[in-house]
């Protein structure tokens, strides 16, 4: 079987030129072309059209993002209120509390800039000042507790045992400093705890006499700290 160099036809072993087209079949170099067909031998050609996308995609589309939108204002609107059954949110820190009755609550300045938190009975002398400050990735309770006690003893304060306690679920530090000045006693009692990186200070100041009464007011309003 010889193969026609030019049309590609099959003829036989000893043909000298092909049967077809009549190209010379001898030996030598040869560069093979493609088949040549008759337009009426050539396999029709198909072209397949482009699925059409489905006229509901749209629909779903706009369903599915008004789900997601319903699911969450749904959450938002539903999701549980920390601050329920308290009666001061702090708008300096992240908390809310119960403040005991006949106290009252309010920002206390110091300094230009700084603005914090201060609680204190009308016909006291205790008054409750509440700080934060953002700390340090890796901050714990221990390093937190280190630096404002060291900040006390920079003040010339003296603190005394520290003693594990609780706020708002997390653990704290508490430890208490007592202060001689003209002739008074002083007491004052430092609260801290972190959470969320973020270091929380709770300093009560009263006489001496007056210290049980206001320490013990000052837990049971620590009881409802809520933390936003």
């Amino acid at each position: 079987m010889v193969i026609c160099p030019s049309c590609r036809n099959e003829n036989e072993e000893d043909s000298g030129v092909c049967a077809r087209c009549g190209t010379s079949l001898e030996p030598g170099v040869a560069r093979l072309l493609p088949v040549r067909r008759d337009p009426s031998e050539r396999p029709p050609v198909e072209f397949q059209q482009p699925k059409q996308a489905s006229k509901y995609r749209p629909v779903f589309v706009l369903g599915t993002l008004a789900l997601v939108l319903i699911g969450a204002g749904m959450f938002y609107l539903l999701r549980p209120n920390p601050c329920e059954g308290t009666n001061f949110e702090s708008p300096n820190f992240g908390y809310c509390v119960l403040v005991p009755e006949g106290w009252e609550a309010g920002p206390a300045q110091f300094g230009d800039q700084v603005v914090l938190d201060q609680f204190a009975p009308p016909t006291s002398a205790a008054t409750v000042v509440v700080a934060s400050v953002d700390l340090e990735a890796g901050t714990g309770l221990e390093e937190f507790s280190a630096f404002v006690r060291q900040r006390d003893e920079e003040a010339g304060l003296t603190p005394g045992p520290t003693s594990e306690t609780s706020l708002g679920g997390a653990s704290a530090l508490q430890w208490d400093v007592t202060v001689e000045e003209a002739g008074e006693s002083y007491r004052m009692r430092e609260i801290v705890t972190v959470r969320d990186e973020i270091g929380y200070r709770i300093t009560l100041n009263d006489v001496e006499d007056g210290f049980s009464s206001s320490a013990s007011a000052l837990r049971e309003m620590l009881d409802t700290w809520q933390f936003r």
